[in-house]
């Protein structure tokens, strides 16, 4: 009987730790910080299916079923007969926008409230785009970003490891997806690699928006834009339970202010159902995932062609 209720009390330990837990009061004064950046990976969208195959917890993907990406090669063959029957009759225009000196970079968020129609529409709206800026001779890229893992990764265990010093930073393990390079056009099967639900989970702007302006700056182009597709705030579970619930907020605003006063690249957003005017300057907010596409558009067309 001894044994048993000694059986019972440990398994009530590993709850009673998380009840004691004190919520961490977030210190805007301390410098952001990645307790290790020895588990992010950046990769190539098709290395996906070699990536997630090796991660430990495939299982939550049996949890949603998988979107049917066949739609998306059907837009793809439209655009494809629009602007087959659009060119020959196109006229030369002279004052026509010349893109040659423009890169745009989408940025697209995989958290996991984007699975489903969001993820899709956002998938459709940036077929759409490549389109349109192949249509106006500027270069693309299509990024996206999430983490390998939910509520930590192998970051997390090693920070546990180390007997969990106080206000570690970043607590999971970053994922870099390149969908599109500069030099390419977006494909409707590059396109479908979103809508893996084994892919998508938390969601750490600040960093993801860093990577994407970097390789903005490592270009020639005049005219840079960065335009993020988002739902929500960033969220990382790991990390804001050691380091306050504002973090990842405090940093992406912090990184979103820095890249407009360096204005060397226009940054625009998307927030279905988010407000993102709160973090950007060019900041739009749409009620559905419906309109991404023709926002998107508009948005693209604002950017690289301001008014006087």
């Amino acid at each position: 009987m001894a044994a048993l209720v000694a059986l019972m009390a440990l398994s009530f330990l590993p709850s009673l730790r998380r009840s004691l837990h004190k919520p961490i009061r977030f210190d805007p004064d301390r410098p952001y910080q990645v307790y290790t950046r020895d588990y992010d990976l950046e990769i190539e969208a098709n290395d996906l299916d070699a990536v997630l195959a090796s991660l430990p917890d495939r299982r939550w993907a049996q949890r949603f079923p998988v979107t049917d990406p066949g739609p998306l090669y059907d837009l793809e063959k439209d655009l494809a007969a629009q602007r087959a029957r659009i060119a020959p009759s196109q006229p030369q225009d002279s004052s026509a926008f010349d893109g040659a000196d423009a890169i745009v970079s989408l940025l697209i968020d995989h958290s996991g409230s984007m699975r489903g129609q969001p993820m899709f529409f956002a998938a459709r709206a940036a077929l759409v785009a490549s389109d349109l800026l192949e249509s106006l001779g500027a270069k693309q890229e299509v990024l996206g970003f999430t983490t390998s893992r939910w509520k930590g990764g192998q970051s997390r265990e090693k920070w546990l490891n180390d007997r969990q010093p106080a206000y570690p930073g970043r607590l999971n393990d970053l994922l870099h997806i390149i969908y599109c390079s500069t030099g390419g056009k977006l494909s409707a099967q590059r396109c479908a690699d979103m809508l893996r639900p084994d892919l998508i989970k938390e969601n750490i702007d600040g960093e993801a928006i860093e990577w994407a302006a970097s390789r903005l700056r490592q270009r020639e182009e005049r005219q840079k834009c960065l335009i993020v597709l988002s739902d929500g705030a960033p969220v990382d579970d790991s990390t804001l339970l050691e380091n306050g619930d504002r973090y990842l907020d405090h940093h992406l605003r912090h990184v979103v202010s820095e890249i407009q006063q360096a204005g060397d690249i226009r940054l625009a957003a998307i927030g279905i159902s988010h407000r993102v005017e709160q973090y950007y300057k060019h900041g739009i907010t749409i009620s559905s995932p419906e309109e991404l596409e023709s926002t998107l558009v508009q948005l693209i067309n604002r950017l690289l062609r301001p008014s006087p």
